[in-house]
This record gives C-alpha cells, structure tokens and sequence, in this order.
C-alpha cells in the first residue's frame, strides 16, 4: 500500500515556524532575566531566577553571570541587582528615531494638554520648515500641513530659530528674503526685526500675533541639542480671540517650555549615540 503524503499539519513551513528555528535560547533567556527586572523584582537570586524562567539553577546562574560581565547586573553576595548601564538599551531605540519621531509622544501630550495645535519646526534655507503637527479635532482647523515652509521672520518659530543666529546671519537673511506685510500687524522694518531677534534670543521664546494671518497668534520656544545649539522651535499655534499677550503668556508659556525640556531630554539621550541628524 503506498505511503499518504505528509498533512499540512506535520510540515509546518511558515514564515513564524521558520523564525523560531533561528530563536537563540540564550538571548531569549537573557531578555527574559531583565523583564523581570523590569516589572518591579529589586533583587534575584539564581535560585529565583530559575523559578521565575523554568530553567535549571546552574542555567540561570549563567545568564546572571553573563549579564554582570557585560555590566547590566551587578551582585551583592547572592542577589543581582540592575545597573544603570540597562538605559542603554532604552536609549538605543531613541538613538534610531529621527526628530520627529522622537517628538510625536511630546506634542500630542502637550496639544490635548492646551487643546491647540502644536508644531515642530527646523531651519532650512531661510525658511521654517514644519516636520511635525499635532492638532486636536475641532470644528475650525489651521491649514498647516507637514512640510510647509513658512517665512521666518513671519512667524513665532522662524524668530525663535533666527534669534539663535549671529547677527550678520540675521542680517544676510533679511537681505536674501525681504520681509513682506501679510497683514496689517506685519512687522517689516528690518532694523526692528533685528531689535525682536534680539529679545527673542535674550527671553528665549517668541509670542507672535496677526502678523502671518489675521486672527491668529502664536508663541515658540527652541529646543537645544547637549551641546546648546539650537536645533528646531516648537510652537503653539491659536485663534486669538479675547486673549491678551499676557493671556497667551501665562497660559501657554509654562506647558510649552515643560515640552520642550521633556524632548531635549530625549534628544540629549539620543546624542549619547551619535550625532543628530534628521
């Protein structure tokens, strides 16, 4: 009688199965040992460490010793305790993201926080250039795509990020990109504007009101690389409405600058790695 021909069951040729034959022991073991950590265990044991993964004592003391050798353990007699050196692969993962990506967490918490539309804007060739928005829903919407270039000397992020310019770049800016009157509020005189960049870059942010569109207003801070070089601005953007300028100031200043510190953090954790780039 002629044998049957193996069922699809017996002869699992999917792409996970095949993953799992390349699934080093070690590693997975290894990862798991942190987890642990991770979720609140203070100290192991190898003798807790073998319950807690289902290994052999011997095994777990292994990957205990494994992981105090390659510096993310420590131990203090019988108990391993975590190392600061463990960050490093959190801070690994920020070291791939690109600027805006590492902002999208920030401005979406800090948009429902003020429930307006925020933005990340860099610097690019006598422009402001957004790379990342957060808008919540609402009836009227600013239209402000990613990718839009808008005149800095305009608007409250483009003198935030020529304040942190030379005054000759200031200067050459102007020249390169005569200011023009958007509205009526436009401030055009280049002498003046030289006089806001420099109480912009002296108070570290820039309030903004009806000069790029009537009815609108604006306030940006800069954020900063370790080293202090401003790398991009970030920025509130409202309908002015009934506020003031000191309105907008102490509602608005406060929650912008605790972003902007928040993504310099994360910013700063990637520059651990290499340099920033976009």
């Amino acid at each position: 009688m002629p044998s049957r021909p193996p069922s699809s069951a017996a002869a699992d040729t999917s792409p996970t199965s095949a993953l799992h034959s390349e699934r080093l022991e070690s590693l997975a073991n290894g990862l798991a040992v942190l987890r642990v950590f991770a979720e609140g265990t203070p100290t192991l044991t190898a003798q807790e460490a073998a319950l807690r993964l289902g290994l052999t004592r011997a095994a777990a003391r292994r990957l205990l010793i494994t992981l105090q050798l390659e510096g993310y353990l420590c131990n203090e007699g019988t108990e391993y305790r975590v190392t600061p050196k463990v960050m490093d692969l959190g801070f690994a993962y920020y070291a791939a993201m690109s600027l805006p990506q590492l902002a999208h967490g920030t401005l979406q918490a800090l948009g429902e926080q003020v429930t307006e539309a925020c933005s990340l804007g860099v610097w690019d060739e006598g422009h402001v250039v957004i790379v990342a928005r957060h808008e919540p829903a609402r009836m009227l919407r600013v239209n402000v795509d990613i990718g839009r270039r808008l005149p800095a000397s305009a608007h409250s992020m483009g003198r935030v990020l020529l304040a942190a310019q030379p005054v000759a770049a200031q200067q050459a800016h102007l020249r390169a990109h005569p200011p023009r009157a958007f509205t009526r509020e436009t401030v055009t005189d280049t002498a003046q504007l030289l006089q806001i960049f420099h109480q912009v870059g002296q108070q570290g942010w820039c309030l903004l009101t009806g000069e790029l569109a009537e009815g609108f207003c604006g306030i940006s801070v800069p954020i900063h690389g370790a080293s202090g070089k401003t790398l991009a601005a970030l920025s509130i953007t409202m309908v002015q409405g009934r506020h003031s300028a000191h309105d907008i100031q102490s509602r608005f200043l406060p929650p912008l600058q605790a972003a902007a510190q928040q993504l310099e953090a994360l910013i700063a954790g990637r520059e651990r790695f290499h340099g920033f780039t976009f």
